[in-house]
């Protein structure tokens, strides 16, 4: 999870120091966090999500998903507009799914 915290602060173009006092923690903590020392936190993922409300939780935690609810909300969006889904097998066979 720290490489994902990584990410988003690279994507936000700011140093780690900014980074501690927007979401209201120490300096000291963001460092051990950044390392992989120490895990983040259900309160400090609380913290980012209040200063950052675009952040996507469950790509932050599981690294499933896009880094921004935003991103997420349009996949969902084109995701919609199928129509038909089509899986060919091995064997020639196929099979048509109506989501």
């Amino acid at each position: 999870m720290h490489d994902r915290i990584k990410n988003w602060i690279e994507s936000k173009r700011i140093k780690s120091s900014s980074f501690a006092d927007k979401i209201g923690v120490n300096r000291a903590t963001i460092s051990h966090i950044l390392s992989g020392r120490n895990k983040p936190s259900v309160d400090f993922l609380r913290k980012m999500e209040a200063s950052f409300p675009d952040l996507n939780l469950n790509w932050l935690i599981s690294g499933v998903g896009f880094m921004n609810k935003s991103e997420e909300r349009k996949r969902i969006e084109k995701t919609k507009n199928i129509k038909k889904i089509v899986v060919f097998y091995d064997d020639n066979s196929f099979e048509e799914i109506n989501p």
